[in-house]
């Protein structure tokens, strides 16, 4: 008789994964039974019949929804999804053009590159699911479990960013009064990005100073001039040109400010991805979730930071 992996089993009962009520596993032996000598071939049989693949897709759907709304720092750097074990990006010094005379030589600008090399970590975290929270739980545990995964590995990834982000930062200015932050030190730091040529376009802040931006009458007349009203979101979808993001992951008392087409890199080798494992001694199941990526700051002018806000 086919061993029924525990892990899948539990999933698919849990996660609902079964057509006109019946488990997915019921309703396969019973096509087995009836197509009987129609299929000699095992290995087919394997493939038309495995349920494995329909249970993963979901508790990997499952694991994503979770992950996305956390996943902020994709937002402030560029995303390079590529299958390889490191990956080097080169860094072109900013270089100048030149007025020619008419039939002039055009003079030869030497660039000096320098080199990124992105070696990617495995991050990962593996909720256990017991039988007994299986059998004593009211609510869904499996499901509740695999999206605290997910958001889980979101949260490991925006918070290395939002970190190497603010150490890396190569302009900041200090909040005018300590512990708000307010419509003008975003003019000031947007300043700052704008002198060294680069176009922030995202601020990303914890919910404190979110906060700190809705009660602030110059931001409320700011969207009344051209923006969604803020009182019926709890929300200010942009400002000075920026996206704001909020994150508990970004510190309390820091705002940051991103050109994100050119401050960094987020080198994907391997996105969040779900595998299912058994314990039979301990009488566990669960989900192994990994992932396995890299971040580099590239231009340190295109990051700007507010502090003691």
């Amino acid at each position: 008789m086919r061993k029924t992996d525990l892990a899948i089993r539990r999933l698919e009962e849990k996660l609902q994964t079964s057509l006109n009520g019946k488990p997915l596993t019921v309703m396969q032996n019973e096509i087995r039974r009836k197509l009987g000598e129609a299929l000699k071939d095992s290995r087919l049989q394997e493939i038309l019949f495995s349920d494995s693949s329909q249970v993963a897709a979901k508790v990997l759907d499952t694991v994503w929804e979770a992950a996305k709304p956390n996943l902020i720092g994709r937002q402030l750097a560029v995303v390079i999804a590529q299958d390889a074990p490191i990956i080097k990006i080169p860094r072109a010094k900013l270089t100048r053009a030149y007025e020619v005379a008419e039939g002039a030589e055009i003079p030869i600008d030497t660039q000096e590159y320098d080199n990124i090399t992105l070696t990617p970590k495995k991050y990962g975290v593996r909720p256990v699911i017991s039988r007994e929270m299986v059998e004593d739980a009211s609510w869904d545990v499996i499901e509740y479990q695999l999206a605290e995964a997910g958001r889980a590995m979101a949260d490991v990834e925006t918070e290395k960013i939002i970190s190497q982000m603010i150490a890396d930062a190569g302009n900041s200015v200090t909040a005018e009064n300590a512990g708000t932050l307010a419509y003008g030190d975003v003019v000031n730091i947007l300043k700052e990005i704008l002198i060294d040529g680069y176009q922030p376009d995202v601020l990303a802040v914890h919910p404190s100073e979110l906060a700190d931006l809705l009660k602030d009458t110059a931001i409320q007349k700011a969207v009344e001039w051209g923006g969604e009203p803020v009182a019926p979101t709890g929300k200010v979808a942009t400002l000075l040109g920026m996206r704001v993001l909020v994150s508990t992951k970004v510190p309390s008392g820091t705002a940051l400010a991103v050109d994100s087409k050119h401050a960094g890199v987020l080198f994907i080798r391997r996105d969040i991805t779900a595998e299912d494992y058994e314990d039979p001694v301990k009488d566990l199941a669960g989900i192994a979730v990994t992932a396995r990526w890299a971040y580099a700051t590239l231009r340190a002018e295109a990051i700007g930071k507010i502090v003691n806000c």
